[in-house]
């Protein structure tokens, strides 16, 4: 019998405190990104001990701006680095549009400062891209941004 693979999960998330809804109980949630079965998006989940109440929010995309914001201030910003072979720049922009919604002269001017060592995102956005540059047969990595090549 063949065993199924188990799916990895990327994420980095940014814990809070919150009071329940339900029952004014302090609670502790976390918020953030990830890559799940391949697909990327964002997350924002809590559980009160006390009470029991769940909130789970899940989305498509980066998700909330204050959230990617302080992803990149908690962890800093990333960007891919080509390992070897052809140059996927072409495919990264197509990728950057999918993934983050960028405008082709976005994806263009944010891949050129990327390769001088810019940030070009959070490290679930950069391993988004990165994931999707190896499927189309690029080799590229995921490194800290201000890293050499």
């Amino acid at each position: 019998m063949e065993r199924e693979r188990e799916e990895e999960v990327i994420y980095r998330a940014l814990d809070y405190q919150l009071t329940c809804s339900n029952c004014g109980h302090d609670v502790r949630g976390s918020r953030g990104q990830q890559i799940a079965a391949e697909e990327f998006g964002w997350f924002d989940e809590w559980q009160c001990e006390n009470c029991g109440l769940v909130s789970c929010d899940y989305g498509d995309g980066p998700g909330p701006e204050d959230v990617r914001q302080g992803l990149l201030a908690k962890f800093g910003g990333f960007r891919p680095r080509l390992v070897e072979g052809r140059d996927g720049t072409v495919a990264a922009a197509r990728h950057l549009r999918e993934i983050l919604d960028y405008s082709p002269a976005e994806a263009i001017g944010t891949l050129k400062a990327a390769k001088a060592g810019e940030p070009l995102g959070t490290a679930v956005e950069v391993e988004a891209l990165v994931q999707a540059l190896r499927r189309d047969g690029y080799a590229y990595e995921t490194v800290a941004a201000g890293s050499e090549d």
